[in-house]
């Protein structure tokens, strides 16, 4: 074979080309396996280390009081050192679909607002291997972040003055505030106080029913609706015949604006899901939806017919008014620490006419013609704040809820005094919700007597109607802060109902404000000049000795009208009542 036959047979001959060419891809390829054990470790390591932040934000938010020690805790027991831990913020989360998602979560600037949400950073180094053969470096720095989230809130009731309203009185408001249309049969009433409704179910329907749009299904809670529209929601979640006995008080109430806060109230909107979520978990009466409607407003006058039989007592007059809750503070409250509930206020304006047979002995020239005693009794409000939820308890002693509560005070000149009794008269165009000021108690017409003075040797002189008036103001207890707790295990065995504030107040009470020391006597003063001359030493003995006598015939009847009136319109003076409604905890969850 020739030269040239050999060149040409080296030229075409491909044998050892793979050789050739693995050995000049060679470095390309261990590059791409150092870039691949490389890719997988720090694929493993992130993930190693975004375990330990979503470890540490879900330990984070057991327990807010000790976030970052909790958050450390987590951190190195999980092999890593407490210097990885590089940004830690708490606040507010809003499971909201109104709010962009990047958006949800705030970190708090101060301590005012309650914490739901955790915000984790951790920063680590991870090891390369062959990487730091092109990059010069050992590690690179991973950073991964966790949000934790779990929003506590209880929610609560405090029994109104028309919570405790019996058919009868609660009849009577209904006249009072709508028309005799509006009333319910009593039967129906008992029914409606025993139908449950779910709030979760009743602001849906209500939602619906108002053309709500917006993506926030909690932004019911702070619409502004017409009662009629309440009560159809209402009725659209009862049986057809009960649903029907709201027909007359819808109609009566149509077109009148009602805050839904006034019937649940105190929730952070923003909440969104969170808050909706809770409003499953509680129920109500259908009596109390019913009820809240009435008490979103004042309660001017509302005459109360009651068949009283107290002996010594011809009849009474029986009249009630009730101020209006503040803004937001509904029939139930609900929401997070710091949420309060409001009681309004509420007056009983009574006027008794006594037998005047009662006053027995009061001079042989003296006659009763009239006896007429007009009384207010003014109740105090009171106030329920939602001291600490706890969503950590783990014992069924430990605290799940606490609250501070006291009365409202009535006017600054009665002090601290959680219920009052006046004997008198209000000015003209005094408000029937507003506080009475003791100073501004007039003096009312009491008793109408006839005086006959013999006269020698003619007729006896006689003076009829002569009218003696009299005042009287007593205050009665004392407002204290007080806490009432529970416990997990109040909640897990439905012990969630505690009363508060004085009781039995009205023991002593009206033997007080009867009593000569608190009791003023005078003549109507357009009479003054019918007491002179013979009638005068009559007229003086009778005044000063009728707050004795007054007290001694009129205390028990009076004591029987006031105890009477309050018990049949379920009222009591001083006593308060919360009731725990809700225990609400969210599992702690992740969210991003």
């Amino acid at each position: 074979m020739s030269l040239t036959d050999r060149i040409a047979r080296f030229r075409h001959d491909e044998s050892g080309a793979v050789a050739i060419i693995v050995s000049l891809m060679l470095t390309v390829l261990f590059g791409f396996v150092a870039l691949g054990v490389d890719v997988a470790s720090l694929y493993r390591d992130r993930a190693r280390l975004q375990a330990t932040s979503d470890l540490g934000a879900l330990t984070a938010m057991a327990d807010t009081s000790a976030v970052r020690d909790r958050a450390i805790d987590a951190i190195t027991n999980n092999g890593r050192a407490a210097s990885t831990l590089t940004d830690l913020q708490t606040g507010r989360y809003f499971r909201n679909p109104a709010i962009p998602r990047t958006e949800r979560f705030v970190a708090s600037e101060d301590d005012s607002a309650p914490v739901n949400a955790a915000f984790v950073t951790l920063t680590d180094d991870a090891p390369l291997y062959f990487g730091q053969i092109f990059s010069g470096a050992s590690t690179v720095a991973l950073n991964r972040s966790a949000l934790a989230t779990r929003t506590g809130a209880a929610s609560f009731s405090l029994n109104s003055h028309l919570a405790d309203l019996d058919p009868a009185a609660l009849n009577a408001v209904l006249t009072a505030e709508y028309g005799a249309g509006a009333q319910i049969d009593a039967g129906d009433l008992g029914l409606l106080a025993e139908a449950q409704v779910n709030l979760g179910t009743l602001m849906e329907t209500l939602d619906a029913l108002s053309g709500g749009t917006s993506r926030n299904p909690a932004d019911v809670l702070d619409a502004v609706t017409t009662a009629d529209t309440l009560l159809d929601a209402l009725a659209s979640d009862l049986p057809p015949a009960l649903a029907g006995s709201l027909a007359g008080l819808a109609s009566a109430a149509a077109g009148q604006d009602i805050d839904v806060a006034a019937v649940v109230g105190g929730i952070d909107t923003r909440l969104g899901l969170t808050a909706t979520g809770f409003l499953t978990e509680i129920d109500v009466t259908a009596l109390d939806i019913v009820k809240a409607v009435v008490a979103a407003e004042a309660i001017e006058t509302a005459s109360l017919g009651l068949g009283l039989d107290v002996t010594g007592v011809v009849g009474v007059d029986a009249r009630l008014s009730a101020g209006e809750p503040p803004a937001r503070s509904g029939w139930v409250a609900l929401g997070e620490d710091g949420v309060q509930l409001h009681r309004a206020a509420a007056r009983l304006a009574l006027d008794i006419d006594a037998d005047p047979g009662l006053l027995t002995g009061l001079a042989p020239e003296v006659t009763a013609t009239r006896l007429r005693v007009p009384l207010y009794v003014e109740l105090a409000g009171a106030t329920a704040s939602l001291e600490e939820i706890s969503c950590t308890a783990a014992r069924a002693s430990d605290l799940a809820a606490s609250f501070s509560v006291s009365h409202t005070p009535l006017h600054p000149a009665n002090g601290t005094s959680v219920a009052a009794l006046y004997l008198g008269t209000l000015p003209a165009g005094t408000s029937a919700t507003a506080a009475i000021d003791p100073a501004s108690l007039g003096f009312a017409d009491l008793l109408t007597v006839r005086i006959a003075i013999p006269v020698p040797l003619l007729p006896d002189l006689v003076l009829a109607d002569l009218v003696v008036q009299a005042r009287s103001h007593v205050a009665l207890g004392r407002s204290n802060t007080e806490t009432i707790t529970f416990t997990r295990g109040d909640v897990a065995a439905g012990d969630t109902v505690r009363s508060f504030g004085s009781e039995q107040l009205v023991t002593n009470a009206v033997s007080t404000l009867l009593s000569s020391e608190t009791t003023e006597i005078r003549v109507k003063p357009d009479q003054q000049g019918l007491v002179t001359g013979l009638a005068a030493p009559v007229v003086n003995t009778l005044l000063a000795n009728l707050p004795g006598q007054l007290l001694a015939a009129l205390t028990t009847p009076v004591d029987g009208v006031v105890d009477g009136v309050l018990a049949d319109v379920g009222l009591e003076l001083g006593a308060g009542e919360l009731t725990l409604t809700g225990h609400h905890c969210e599992l702690i969850r992740l969210v991003q």
